[in-house]
């Protein structure tokens, strides 16, 4: 990327500050005026650290991200250990022997980078974020001159950043508001499954239904936990196609059966200052609540003929009588079934009509 006037640059942050999906045009543009080919942004709060990168990174930054080596950080670790030195490079933090041994730095220029340069900007609420500038290992490292470009530009940076963090924990806020207004129990997630915040609609379910675990909310029923752990591992979206994401929970003390959908917030750099990388919305099935086809075709992500079969099945038809009604073979019947069972998270037609038989009203006399 060729170099920019420095109010271009500053624009850009700024620009970014109030339109996320800015911000990894924003951060290439400051690589690109010291000399670097791309730029990753980290961060970091509540013990949680995500981040996003410029466009031309972005594929090998999610590769990274996906295999799991963003769980730990030297680089990060080191930076936050020297509060002395607010940008600082790798030859600043570590030995060269390091730099050449260290399976971390062998890992990132199999990436094809291998030197930064970073800035630490302290955020409120104990948060703090981290742009790191990035050049091939097989360039020289960044000098002085990187320094010093990038300690001119740390007051924009923090500016900008602060104010992304402000609204994008309000968006997140207004987002749970509308879910509680319409009486829908939600909560927010972290790219790694923690649990960000809830409405008091999803409250009532912690501790019971959900486990606010360390590492990621979790289910107390095994199998719906399961289900849950495949689809936060799968929020990046070459993965999502494959996920189940609406999860089935039998009926417990104090609630009837309930579907957790998992619902990914998407775009480049959305929500990437308040950490959230998906929200999870609960359906509860009454047992007096009519669900015509329509609405199980919503929970569960079917197709119109899925719909209508998983309904009938419900209602206590049996294969051969689905079959007549809908005028297709019986083989056609199973093979909706099949999928069905795959995306509501079952293996059985009497776990399905289990998990859907309180909520269809008994036939009319």
């Amino acid at each position: 990327m060729a170099a920019f006037d420095d109010l271009d640059v500053l624009d850009g942050l700024y620009e970014a500050a109030v339109l996320p999906e800015l911000w990894p045009e924003a951060i290439a543009r400051c690589s690109a005026q010291v000399g670097g080919i791309g730029a990753v942004m980290f961060m970091a709060r509540a013990g949680q650290t995500h981040g996003f990168s410029s466009p031309n990174l972005k594929a090998k930054f999610d590769e990274w991200v996906a295999s799991g080596a963003m769980a730990y950080n030297p680089r990060i670790e080191r930076a936050m250990a020297r509060p002395d030195l607010p940008v600082v490079r790798d030859q600043d933090l570590f030995t060269l022997e390091e730099i050449e041994t260290l399976p971390y730095f062998q890992t990132v220029r199999s990436y094809g980078v291998g030197w930064s340069v970073a800035l630490k900007q302290p955020l409120p609420d104990d948060a703090f974020t981290i742009l790191s500038l990035e050049r091939p290992g097989t360039e020289a490292a960044f000098g002085d001159d990187a320094v010093r470009w990038l300690l001119g530009m740390k007051p924009h940076v923090a500016r900008a950043a602060v104010a992304s963090t402000r609204l994008a924990l309000e968006r997140l806020a207004a987002t749970l508001n509308t879910f509680t207004a319409l009486g829908i129990p939600a909560a927010t997630v972290a790219p790694g499954g923690r649990m960000i915040d809830a409405n008091p609609g999803f409250g009532r379910f912690l501790g019971t239904v959900f486990l606010d675990r360390r590492v990621r909310l979790g289910l107390a029923e095994r199998g719906a936990d399961a289900l849950l752990g495949e689809a936060l591992a799968r929020l990046h979206r070459d993965l999502w196609s494959k996920a189940v994401g609406s999860i089935p929970v039998r009926a417990g003390e104090g609630h009837g059966p309930l579907v957790v959908h998992v619902v990914p917030m998407r775009r480049s750099a959305h929500d990437v200052f308040a950490g959230a990388g998906a929200l999870l919305v609960v359906s509860e099935l009454g047992a007096t609540q009519t669900l015509d086809a329509g609405v199980i075709q919503t929970l569960f992500d079917l197709t119109p003929a899925e719909a209508r079969v998983a309904r009938m099945l419900a209602e206590g038809a049996a294969i051969g009588e689905i079959a007549a009604a809908l005028a297709v073979s019986d083989n056609t019947v199973r093979g909706h079934l099949k999928v069905v069972f795959r995306k509501s998270g079952v293996h059985r037609q009497s776990e399905l009509v289990a998990l859907l038989r309180p909520a269809v009203s008994p036939p009319a006399p």
